[in-house]
């Protein structure tokens, strides 16, 4: 590990011998990068999900997760209209409970959803929409 730059050389030859790798892949297969595009996409835009690689699944998920973070905003400011009588208030459990209730919701609306916000995210982070 430099001590300069906190880079790790091990990892870097690691990363740049997988992106050779990737680009001698591409250069030999027939394939351009418009079929390859085609290919990892379904005729309505959204993402092929069992058509990508282990690298590009973990990348969707976690864009499948920054947008579930995004709806449990929206949820989270749609809870707090809610009027709370300390008659029949649960206490401090029932805001924990809510808690995980609302990032559940959040994950399937997400997961669900049409409205490819994840999708788009994918497509931009893993260089696929230039």
């Amino acid at each position: 590990m430099n001590s300069l730059t906190g880079l790790d050389s091990a990892y870097l030859t690691k990363e740049l011998n997988s992106i050779q790798d990737i680009k001698t892949k591409v250069e030999n297969s027939k394939i351009n990068f418009s079929e390859l595009l085609k290919e990892k996409l379904n005729k309505d835009g959204t993402v092929n999900k069992t058509k990508l690689d282990k690298k590009e699944e973990k990348l969707f998920n976690a864009c499948v997760e920054m947008e579930s973070l995004l709806w449990k905003q929206v949820l989270n400011i749609m809870r707090k209209t809610i009027n709370k009588y300390k008659l029949l208030d649960g206490g401090q459990a029932e805001e924990i409970f809510s808690d995980f209730l609302y990032d559940e919701y959040a994950m399937l609306m997400a997961k669900n959803a049409k409205t490819k916000i994840s999708d788009e995210l994918f497509l931009k982070l893993s260089g696929y929409n230039k």
